[in-house]
């Protein structure tokens, strides 16, 4: 599939950096919005498995602004390694047109 939208699920440490992720986003506008999702989480870090409380912010995008979105987060997030995954997809005429709208 060829898509020109993406989701996009970006990591954060807490609220507070979610935020921070998430608005200079918006304010460049290169995504639309986003929900802030706070669930517990294990991974493996450093050699060891890690639990606690982890952010992650859902949007949604066009593909012309990947490498504009990883470079914005690597710049606001204060994560060692910030968790950044796309996925293209294929929405209804009218979510695919509000994104085209919103960010011209």
């Amino acid at each position: 599939m060829t898509s020109n939208y993406l989701q996009v699920w970006i990591s954060a440490e807490d609220r507070k950096q979610a935020d921070k992720i998430l608005n200079s986003l918006l304010d460049k506008k290169l995504v639309i919005g986003g929900q802030i999702i706070m669930a517990p989480a294990r991974f493996w870090w450093k050699g060891k498995i890690v639990n606690m409380n982890y952010i992650g912010i859902n949007t949604f995008t066009k593909k012309q602004n990947k490498e504009k979105i990883i470079d914005d987060i690597k710049k606001t997030s204060v994560e060692e390694v910030p968790m950044i995954s796309f996925v293209e997809f294929e929405g209804n005429k009218e979510f695919t047109d509000f994104i085209d709208e919103t960010l011209k």
